[in-house]
């Protein structure tokens, strides 16, 4: 402790109390002394208590006052670091923000429902032209361009063509709110053959650029031609096993259903609790090709029938799946219609 006490230059401990007596106290027959008796214990006591002067060297007084330097400077040094969080706490870092890079883009997206309206609107109005009325065409048009476009938009002012149909398809995005919608046109036009003027119908593919502007979406530019999608492969799933046996008894359930539902009266030979909407007047059965039950057991069974419809004074061949149900009534059970699909 006296190191400590001297580096931090504080004053020595002072002795307590009776410390000086302490040692004539433990020793009664210590004889008494005279005057040249008391100098020399009065030394040798200051001696033994450790109180006798010491002469410091100078390294030892300059390590003395380095160390008491650091101390104090460390302590200084704490304090100020701490008050100075308290006036000034630490800021945490700041968390950079998270860029949904989708999400922008969408921003910049033209509304597809908005566009394949406009475009379908438009391509019926751009692909309908008569040289008998050129400004019925002008004023469809004007609906979706812009203001002071050309409303007759190429066209040479020639001709007879009408759409019956149109159907928009897929939006491709661009930047900048822009895009280019695919919109399928049925359109009908007459040609000579035999000297006589006959009407030709067929799919024509267009695609429409627009953007959105003002809080609308209009057609930017002049449409283009596109082509049809070609025809592509497809192999067909593998064909169930047939239930010869309830094909051959259930073949005459199954066309009197078909004959009833093109005459707009099934709800007599369905299933109770069945809902096949009426196919409508104007056709009927003409013949029932093929019936197979897939192999299984149950009280539902389902099978493919190939039929053929007299339509329109044609026949018009078609596939149907048809679920059968078995019904019980007192002791007697029988099959009849639940359901009527296309093939998958």
């Amino acid at each position: 402790m006296s190191a400590w006490r001297k580096m931090l230059n504080l004053p020595e401990k002072e002795p307590k109390g009776g410390e000086h007596d302490a040692a004539p106290a433990a020793g009664n027959s210590m004889p008494d002394a005279g005057p040249a008796d008391d100098a020399d214990a009065s030394e040798s006591g200051w001696s033994t208590a450790g109180w006798a002067e010491e002469r410091e060297s100078s390294g030892r007084s300059f390590a003395r006052r380095a160390g008491r330097v650091v101390i104090w400077s460390v302590i200084g040094l704490a304090a100020f670091t701490g008050v100075r969080t308290w006036v000034f706490p630490a800021k945490p870092p700041a968390v950079a923000p998270q860029v949904d890079q989708q999400a922008e883009a969408r921003r910049n997206d033209v509304p597809v429902e908005e566009a394949q309206q406009v475009a379908a609107r438009f391509a019926r109005s751009y692909l309908s032209w008569s040289s008998q009325a050129p400004q019925l065409r002008a004023r469809d048009l004007a609906m979706d361009l812009p203001k002071d476009a050309d409303p007759k938009m190429g066209w040479d002012g020639q001709g007879l063509q009408q759409v019956s149909q149109t159907i928009a398809g897929t939006v491709t995005q661009a930047e900048g709110k822009r895009a280019r919608v695919r919109v399928d046109a049925r359109v009908s036009y007459s040609v000579k053959s035999g000297g006589k003027n006959v009407a030709v119908s067929r799919w024509l593919g267009l695609e429409v650029p627009v953007a959105e502007s003002g809080g609308r979406v209009l057609v930017t530019g002049q449409p283009a031609l596109v082509g049809m999608p070609a025809a592509t492969s497809y192999t067909h799933p593998n064909v169930a096993d047939a239930d010869s046996a309830l094909s051959g008894s259930t073949r005459q359930t199954v066309q009197d259903f078909l004959t009833a539902w093109a005459a707009g009266s099934e709800d007599q030979a369905a299933a109770p609790g069945s809902r096949i909407p009426p196919l409508g007047g104007g056709l009927r059965l003409d013949s029932l090709d093929s019936w197979t039950v897939d192999a299984g057991t149950g009280q539902k069974r389902t099978g493919t029938a190939t039929l053929r419809w007299r339509l329109a004074g044609a026949q018009l061949q078609q596939s149907y799946r048809i679920t059968l149900t078995q019904v019980s009534a007192s002791t007697a059970t029988r099959w009849q219609v639940s359901e009527a699909t296309s093939t998958s």
